[in-house]
């Protein structure tokens, strides 16, 4: 029986492409398409949105209007789209996968208590490559944290407005906490000038590099004397963070609820 996918924020960049993907896998249907209220496609056939053809699944703007029961919810639309979700539908027995960029503490406290109804995930970053990184660099950060100096440089494109990116936010407070540290003690961004004293033993420089269409780069990088290990990963496209979000909703297709994370979906 194929898995149902309900995607919310669907014709946003990724909304379309985690449609693409689910249209074309056989093991998943699409079962509904929602947008922000008063969307101006709002009542089109969704395929029709986004070149597919007619499909006879018309984008909604109207939560009241999807039948969530047991279904899998994508949802890469906005913080008030998903406190939204996260109360009218975590008693329906649908799955969530909250790929939403700002998310608060009290997001999440919503997303927890949901959490005792339905299986959730929260991550801002659905690529599976990314979320193994995050894993090992937390390894490598608790062996050689007392021995070698820990830089982290990150690379996007150039319309990228904030910086450094979340990830690379996410791998600081990984080797903060690792170190002993809070984010704002360990990190220093960036470097000039001349500095009165040598790098202090527990600082972990943030670099970040703007320029062309570069999708992601993530690099952590362990210097030692005489040796060093660099941690790296390159998304090549965005495709990337589709992919990994479908992989991720077909895992919480079977779950019982609970507040899983990206590294219960890798098993590390």
């Amino acid at each position: 029986m194929a898995t149902e996918i309900i995607v919310v924020g669907a014709l946003g960049r990724m909304g379309a492409e985690i449609a693409n993907i689910v249209l074309s896998d056989n093991s998943l249907k699409l079962r509904a398409c929602l947008e922000y209220k008063g969307h101006p496609k709002s009542g089109t056939d969704y395929g029709v949105c986004i070149g597919k053809g007619e499909l006879g699944i018309p984008l909604t703007d109207n939560i009241d209007t999807v039948d969530f029961t047991n279904a899998v919810v994508i949802d890469f639309s906005s913080p008030e789209s998903s406190r939204a979700l996260l109360t009218k539908a975590s008693s329906k027995g649908v799955k969530f996968l909250i790929c939403t960029t700002g998310i608060t503490d009290n997001d999440l406290t919503l997303a927890k208590n949901a959490s005792q109804h339905a299986p959730v995930i929260v991550s801002a970053n659905t690529s599976l490559g990314v979320n193994l990184l995050f894993s090992i660099t937390r390894l490598v950060a608790a062996k050689l944290k007392n021995e070698f100096d820990i830089e982290i440089i990150e690379a996007h494109h150039r319309f990228k407005k904030d910086s450094p990116s979340g990830t690379a936010k996410k791998l600081g407070e990984i080797i903060a906490e690792e170190i002993g540290l809070s984010y704002d003690q360990a990190i220093v961004n960036g470097r000039e000038g001349i500095y009165p004293e040598m790098r202090k033993k527990n600082e972990v420089g943030m670099h970040a590099v703007r320029g062309g269409d570069i999708v992601g780069d993530h690099t952590v990088l362990f210097a030692g004397i005489g040796e060093r290990i660099e941690l790296r990963h390159m998304a090549h496209s965005r495709t990337t963070f589709a992919r990994g979000a479908v992989s991720t909703a077909k895992w919480l297709a079977d779950k019982q609820p609970g507040f899983y994370t990206m590294q219960d979906v890798l098993g590390v």
